[in-house]
């Protein structure tokens, strides 16, 4: 059972629950953003300022930055939102005509304003992962200081983001009292679980469901794959669950025993925790067992494809139906495909 032994009064356990989401995953998660969106920044100058040098480090660096983000996509709510951020720092699936045609218009010297004023199109990860991955990127070229530039945004909104939470995890632990942005701790817990359906909606929606075509009745489609350029489709979906199980099980997202999500299921309803936990795994193993390359598998494998799909909607069903009624939560309007 994920409570373990955490106490299981309501109030008591309520706050609890808050507090440890706010100080051990969402403050701590967005700090491990900022570091890696730190790293991109340098990796990318490096390898734009170095003839011959090995893009391997920039991609490495793409590559744990992106993972951190969507670990945050479980929990996005609060500082996201009120920065407007997910636009500027992760629009896709990548307009390569867009982002070619600003390489064209850049000053010589690139500056944050603007990198700053540019389209939500032409900036962000998804942008950068095209510039790195899908042709070689020459030092001490035009698209080379485009590509700095968009790392060294990446990594400024990162920090303002890890700031806002340093700010909201405040909100999130005080809940119900005076300065809290939340009148209750109940209203600090809609926002947690509603943060965990939309999450759960986007990537049965927007990461699966769109380029499988059964949005339109059409073709499977790769070029809507999120992250295609590095072929790392999967990685991006494993990030969200990750993200999911932190927010559920607690800070390890692993073993339970810390106030997740799921203490507060667990304590009124173990057999409806349990269910989650086994929802959970099955989903995690669809996703795993998809052969790769992923965008072969859209056409090759529709139907293992198709199965974590349905898996993952599983899961987001028993949150959005049975968790939000147990837990007396009102849901949000944005996952609204009626059920």
């Amino acid at each position: 059972m994920s409570a373990g032994c955490i106490t299981t009064d309501g109030e008591v356990l309520r706050r609890e629950v808050l507090a440890h989401l706010a100080d051990e995953v969402f403050v701590p998660a967005h700090a491990r953003l900022q570091v890696d969106a730190a790293a991109l920044a340098s990796a990318t100058t490096k390898l734009c300022e170095t003839d011959g040098a090995d893009p391997k480090s920039a991609k490495t660096a793409w590559l744990a930055t992106r993972s951190a983000w969507n670990v945050t996509g479980a929990f996005a709510f609060g500082p996201v939102i009120e920065q407007m951020q997910a636009g500027p720092l992760d629009f896709w699936p990548v307009r390569m005509d867009t982002i070619e045609a600003k390489i064209l218009e850049a000053p010589a010297a690139i500056d944050a304003a603007w990198i700053d004023g540019l389209g939500t199109s032409a900036k962000g990860l998804p942008a950068l992962e095209y510039l790195l991955f899908a042709q070689p990127l020459p030092a001490n070229t035009p698209r080379c200081a485009y590509a700095t530039a968009l790392a060294g945004d990446i990594s400024r909104r990162s920090d303002e983001l890890g700031s806002g939470w340093l700010t909201h995890a405040e909100h999130l632990r005080t809940a119900g009292t005076a300065g809290s942005a939340y009148a209750s701790e109940q209203a600090g817990l809609d926002a947690v679980v509603n943060a965990t359906i939309e999450n759960l909606y986007r990537m049965v929606k927007d990461k699966l469901d769109r380029p499988l075509g059964n949005l339109t009745g059409s073709d499977p489609d790769p070029a809507a794959l999120e992250s295609r350029f590095s072929g790392t489709t999967r990685d991006d979906l494993e990030a969200n669950l990750r993200g999911f199980a932190m927010v559920y099980l607690g800070a390890d997202g692993e073993s339970g025993g810390e106030p997740g999500l799921g203490a507060l299921v667990a304590s009124r309803d173990p057999d409806l925790d349990q269910r989650i936990l086994a929802q959970h795994g099955v989903a995690r193993d669809a996703l795993a067992g998809i052969p790769d390359p992923f965008a072969t598998a859209l056409t090759d494998h529709r139907s293992d494809v198709q199965r974590a799909r349905d898996e993952i909607d599983g899961l987001r069903r028993l949150i959005k139906l049975d968790v939000a009624s147990l837990l007396g939560v009102t849901l949000s309007l944005s996952d609204n495909d009626g059920d």
